[in-house]
């Protein structure tokens, strides 16, 4: 189950981040997350950490999609890829009015009794919560996409994404990208 490639045009930086610094520096506060272009304006190089590694296997790419009108460049898509199937666990709110991309990981990972997993893809910007069978639906999307990425898994468990969103509620992916869910995500 290795990647497929090409990878969608959005992903094709994903990076092995063991070669990066970590994302919580020794203070504990929390990192810098720098422009697509890589820029790092001054104000913020002291959020840069200098030393650390991440896990090994895992790759990570950050890109701009659209998903909120107000933002214009900052990423708002994020993608993490385990180079081979790897276990995962969630801890999920109980809240009666759960996001779909909630429900949806929730049930694949049930599914799959939390092995085979191979992605997390994450926006930020529309939570996709209080967005009845269509939101749903769009989160499913969301991951299937995510999905294009590996050789299908042969077990027969379906997808091996967790999908996670964040933002505005009320609102469905496809009101920003009528393609699959991210027009530039698609393949």
């Amino acid at each position: 189950m290795a990647l497929n490639h090409p990878l969608p045009s959005t992903f094709k930086c994903l990076i092995r981040p063991s070669v990066l610094q970590r994302s919580i520096n020794g203070n504990g506060n929390r990192s810098y997350s720098a422009p697509v272009d890589g820029t790092i304006p001054s104000a913020k190089v002291k959020y840069v950490p200098t030393s650390g590694t991440y896990p090994k296997g895992f790759l990570v790419s950050g890109t701009y999609v659209g998903v909120k009108s107000t933002n214009k460049s900052s990423p708002d898509l994020a993608f993490l890829a385990s180079e081979t199937p790897c276990a995962a666990a969630a801890v999920f709110t109980k809240n009666k009015f759960q996001a779909a991309p909630v429900t949806v990981s929730r049930d694949m990972l049930k599914r799959r009794q939390n092995a085979g997993i191979r992605s997390v893809i994450i926006n930020a910007g529309c939570a996709n919560a209080v967005t009845g069978k269509g939101g749903k639906e769009d989160a499913e999307k969301m991951g299937a996409e995510a999905d294009k990425c590996f050789e299908a898994p042969a077990d027969g468990q379906g997808g091996s994404s967790i999908v996670m969103s964040t933002g505005v509620i009320g609102q469905r992916y496809l009101q920003y990208f009528p393609c699959c869910g991210y027009s530039n995500f698609c393949i």
